[in-house]
C-alpha cells in the first residue's frame, strides 16, 4: 500500500481526484468539479447532442400523437395506440443522445483526472473515432439484457394468458404468482447485467477496446465483492438523478396540463405529452446525463486503481508527461 493511502495529506492529486481508491464523496465531488471545469464539453455538448436527437423525434412523436382519434366521450374501452406511441417516441431521442454522451463524458473525465481542461472541440476530436464502436457496444449489451429478460418472462406470461383464456381460477392464481416471481427475478437479473456491463462504453472509448473486449473488461472489473459496491453506488446515483429530474419535470407537466385545458380539446392531450416529453428530455439530458455518465467513468477509474494499481500508471504519466495526458492518450488518432 502506498504512503498516500495511509497519509491523506500526502495524496497525489494532479486533477479532480486523489490517486488512490475513491470513496463516495471523492466520486461525486470529482464529477461536479469536472463538469464545472468543463461546462462546454459536458453540459454544452449534452445540450447540443440531446437537441439534435430530440427535435426530429419530438416532431415525429407529436405528429403520431395527432393521429389519435380516441373519443373521450365514448363508453367503449379502447387503448390509445397512436397517442401512447407518440408520447414515447421522444424518449428514443434521449436514449440515442445518452449513448454519445457516455463517450464524451468519459473522455472529459479522463482528462480531468490528469488535471487537464478540454473544450467541446477537443472532446469531439478525442472521441469521434470511437463513437461507432460505442454505439455497437450499446446495441449489443442492450440486446443481451433484453433477451435475458425475455427468456425469464415469456413463459410465465404465456402461462398467465393461457390460464386467463381457459377461465380456470386456480390456474389463474398460480400463473399470477409465477408471473410475479418471474418479474422479481427479471428485476434482479436486470440489475446484475446492467452492473456487470456498466463499463463497456467507457472501456471502448478510453482503452480503444473492441465491443467484445469492452464486455470482457467490464465483466472483470465488476467481479467479486466489488460488484456490490458498483451496484450500490449506481443505484444511489439513479435515485439522486431521478429526484432531480422530477424536480425539473413536474412543473413542465403542470404547464402541459393547463395547456390541454386551455385548448379546450382533450384530444390534444397526447400531442402535449409528446412535446413535454421532448422538452423535459432536453432539460434532463443536458443537466443530469453528464453527472450519471461521469459517475460511471470515475467508478471505472476507481476499479482499475483497486484491482490493477492504475494509480501508479496515472502518477507516472502525470510526472513524466508535461501535458498530463491519460496513459495511452498520445496514441489516439
Amino acid at each position: 500500500m502506498s504512503p498516500g493511502y495511509a497519509h491523506p495529506a500526502m495524496e497525489f492529486r494532479p486533477g479532480v481526484i486523489p490517486l488512490r481508491p475513491l470513496n463516495l464523496s471523492d466520486l461525486y465531488g470529482a464529477v461536479i468539479k469536472a463538469i464545472r471545469g468543463n461546462v462546454a464539453a459536458t453540459m454544452g455538448l449534452a445540450f447540443v447532442t440531446t437537441l439534435i436527437f430530440l427535435v426530429p423525434t419530438t416532431a415525429l412523436g407529436a405528429w403520431i400523437a395527432s393521429q389519435e382519434s380516441l373519443d373521450f366521450e365514448s363508453t367503449e374501452d379502447v387503448f390509445p395506440v397512436a397517442g401512447t406511441i407518440g408520447s414515447v417516441v421522444p424518449s428514443l431521442g434521449t436514449s440515442l443522445s445518452a449513448i454519445l454522451l457516455t463517450g464524451f463524458v468519459a473522455f472529459v473525465i479522463s482528462q480531468a483526472v490528469m488535471g487537464r481542461k478540454v473544450t467541446a472541440g477537443q472532446t469531439w476530436e478525442g472521441t469521434r473515432g470511437r463513437l461507432p464502436a460505442l454505439v455497437g457496444a450499446t446495441i449489443v449489451t442492450g440486446l443481451a439484457i433484453t433477451l435475458a429478460l425475455a427468456a425469464v418472462l415469456v413463459l410465465p406470461v404465456l402461462a398467465l394468458v393461457a390460464a386467463t383464456t381457459g377461465g380456470n381460477d386456480s390456474g389463474i392464481a398460480g400463473a399470477v404468482v409465477l408471473t410475479l416471481g418471474a418479474a422479481l427475478v427479471a428485476i434482479a437479473l436486470a440489475l446484475f447485467l446492467s452492473t456487470r456491463l456498466a463499463f463497456v462504453g467507457v472501456a471502448v472509448v478510453l482503452e480503444k477496446a473492441s465491443v467484445g473486449q469492452g464486455i470482457a473488461r467490464s465483466w472483470r472489473l465488476t467481479s467479486g465483492s466489488q460488484f456490490w459496491r458498483v451496484l450500490g453506488i449506481r443505484i444511489l446515483t439513479g435515485i439522486i438523478v431521478g429526484i432531480a429530474a422530477q424536480i425539473l419535470t413536474v412543473p413542465l407537466s403542470i404547464i402541459g396540463t393547463f395547456g390541454v385545458i386551455g385548448t379546450g380539446d382533450p384530444s390534444d392531450m397526447f400531442v402535449w405529452q409528446s412535446v413535454i416529453a421532448g422538452v423535459t428530455g432536453l432539460i434532463t439530458g443536458a443537466l443530469t446525463t453528464p453527472f450519471t455518465a461521469g459517475v460511471d467513468a470515475l467508478l471505472y477509474v476507481d476499479q482499475r486503481i483497486r484491482r490493477e494499481g492504475f494509480d501508479v500508471q496515472l502518477i507516472t504519466a502525470a510526472q513524466d508527461d508535461a501535458t498530463r495526458q491519460w496513459p495511452g492518450a498520445a496514441l489516439r488518432r
